[in-house]
């Protein structure tokens, strides 16, 4: 694969403009094995230009409000994957064939957003976003479930069709004190496919986080050491049902909406010449049953129950 771009950018007044360009040159030898008996080796050659632009502009109307615009164009080159699977993949339990005759996507995306600053106290973001894409590419769910000889699966195939996206993005933070904040983010999106009239399936469901985040303004002491930058951080996640799929278009409707609690706490620790980040997150606290429906294990078990990370991070 070999590539090259292009970006340039201009400010004049309260506006800035950028310009970007890009052209890729794909270049796939494949050996496969063929669908039919007796089976075959069949070696493929393709060759695949892609090129991609885009334009924004953001419009300060003064230190605390800003507009901006974006547009692009981006073509996608079908993946390996996408072309050539025929077999069981292990990791979701599903069977997935390629398709072969997959054309290169060609994507038209306008984004408006809207971006306010009050101070540092209260900042808001909104992203407004529609998609148009020509040959989209998507894992369809076939109407068969195969027997083999590790047992019965269900049957996905790569299929292409002209597809719109639409949604809208919204973020706020509010800092009530110099120890307390609190975050808001929401997320909206619509597929739609546009040859069969249906919604497209495996697109992300609705859904709101809230969080509060508390910093302790003085160092804890622990020992002889001290907890900088000592944080908690309460959140919960909703994450409404998919509504916008029908029964006929899956194996199983889409799972019941859910609500999820987090816990997050993280410190800075000074050792010596070092300094590291301390941070401890549980994530769905109360041991929810649920089923996420982006999660192709969703037709066999739930999801993950209540589970905990640890990390380090250090400055250098």
């Amino acid at each position: 694969e070999t590539g090259v771009y292009l970006l340039t950018s201009k400010k004049i007044n309260k506006s800035f403009f950028e310009i970007g360009v890009r052209y890729d040159n794909v270049k796939q030898n494949v050996v496969a094995i063929s669908s039919t008996i007796p089976r075959e080796i069949i070696r493929y050659n393709n060759n695949f230009q892609d090129f991609s632009a885009s334009g924004g502009w953001i419009y300060s109307v003064n230190d605390y409000f800003s507009f901006s615009y974006n547009m692009g164009y981006v073509a996608r080159n079908p993946a390996i994957n996408e072309l050539y699977s025929n077999g069981l993949h292990q990791g979701v339990s599903g069977i997935e064939e390629g398709n072969i005759a997959l054309k290169t996507e060609k994507s038209l995306k306008t984004i408006l957003g809207f971006n306010t600053n009050m101070k540092n106290d209260f900042s808001f973001e909104s992203l407004i976003y529609y998609q148009n894409i020509n040959d989209f590419i998507y894992l369809n769910p076939q109407d068969e479930i195969r027997l083999t000889i590790r047992g019965a699966f269900p049957v996905f195939r790569y299929e292409q069709t002209n597809a719109e996206i639409y949604g809208i993005d919204i973020s706020g933070k509010y800092q009530i004190n110099t120890s307390l904040l609190t975050k808001l983010d929401y997320s909206f999106i619509r597929a739609n496919n546009l040859i069969n009239n249906l919604p497209l399936i495996n697109f992300p469901s609705n859904n709101i986080r809230v969080s509060i985040i508390y910093e302790f303004s003085r160092s804890i002491p622990v020992g002889k050491k001290q907890l900088e930058n000592f944080t908690i951080e309460l959140n919960n996640l909703y994450v409404f049902k998919q509504k916008n799929i029908l029964k006929q278009q899956d194996f199983v409707l889409p799972p019941a909406g859910y609500n999820l609690l987090g816990i997050k706490i993280a410190s800075d620790v000074q050792l010596k010449k070092t300094r590291f980040r301390l941070t401890t997150k549980v994530d769905n606290v109360l041991n929810v049953a649920y089923r996420h429906y982006l999660n192709r294990q969703r037709y066999f078990a739930n999801d993950l129950g209540v589970s905990f990370t640890f990390g380090v991070s250090f400055y250098f």
